[in-house]
């Protein structure tokens, strides 16, 4: 595995987790329309890994904040069916109240950058 691969799995996988939350916080649904549905979140779904989706929902199964069943649909053979659990929306909720105090953080360091960048005098040459 090149260098710096594992750590951007890692970063797919801590993002992907919330977006599949937020999609099954909607409503139920297959594991191949949350994996196309992923785009809406900036996902690139030519390069995005099939097996990370499944990998991530068989984690969040396991941790119960999703649960699973196969269901019988007429026009084909069984599909697995996910749905969000209360553990799933508290830690959802979390997530996003984790997600507006890094926004926060981040809103004052850019301010802070760009008024010290406002507040410099330009330097002749550059």
């Amino acid at each position: 595995m090149p260098p710096g691969r594992g750590r951007r799995r890692r970063r797919v996988m801590s993002f992907l987790q919330p977006c599949l939350l937020v999609m099954l916080h909607r409503a139920e649904a297959h594991g191949y329309s949350l994996l196309n549905d992923l785009d809406q979140f900036g996902f690139n779904l030519d390069r995005l890994d099939p097996s990370l989706v499944y990998r991530a929902l068989r984690e969040m199964e396991t941790a119960g904040l999703i649960r699973s069943e196969w269901v019988d649909d007429s026009l084909g053979p069984q599909r697995r069916v996910y749905r969000i659990t209360g553990v799933g929306e508290q830690a959802l909720a979390q997530w996003v109240a984790d997600l507006r105090k890094t926004r926060q953080e981040i809103d004052q360091l850019l301010t802070a950058y760009e008024q010290t960048t406002q507040s410099e005098p330009e330097i002749e040459g550059e």
